[in-house]
């Protein structure tokens, strides 16, 4: 089967796009977050916004009540950990599927004397 020249244009330019697509995904962290952390009296549901700004990741957390800024985030690219602090919350965990868009990290959160399981998901 042979495509005329126009069908052979659109084709390239279908591909390209593709990739131009999928190289535009961006820092890790960067996305909107949804997840659970387990025995938060604010509610089990969290909401996270991430942006990288070429040197620090920014955001903010939502556990169901405020949003809080998130204002201390180290990455640790050898082993993708990754540790926030907003308000009085300490998110401690780990990208899963790093490769995937529907990325996730799992840990743990703990706010004073409370603690428990964290998973969020990128959407």
């Amino acid at each position: 089967m042979r495509l005329p020249i126009r069908g052979m244009l659109a084709l390239g330019l279908a591909a390209g796009l593709a990739t131009f697509a999928s190289a535009q995904e961006g820092h890790p962290a960067k996305g909107s977050w949804i997840g659970e952390w387990k025995g938060n009296s604010a509610g089990e549901s969290v909401l996270m916004v991430m942006s990288w700004d070429g040197k620090s990741i920014t955001g903010i957390v939502n556990p169901g009540t405020d949003n809080l800024k998130i204002t201390d985030a180290e990455l640790n690219p050898t082993d993708w950990s990754i540790h926030l602090k907003a308000g009085d919350y300490l998110i401690d965990g780990k990208f899963a599927r790093l490769e995937l868009p529907n990325r996730s990290i799992v840990g743990t959160w703990k706010k004073g004397s409370a603690g428990g399981d964290f998973e969020v998901v990128r959407q």
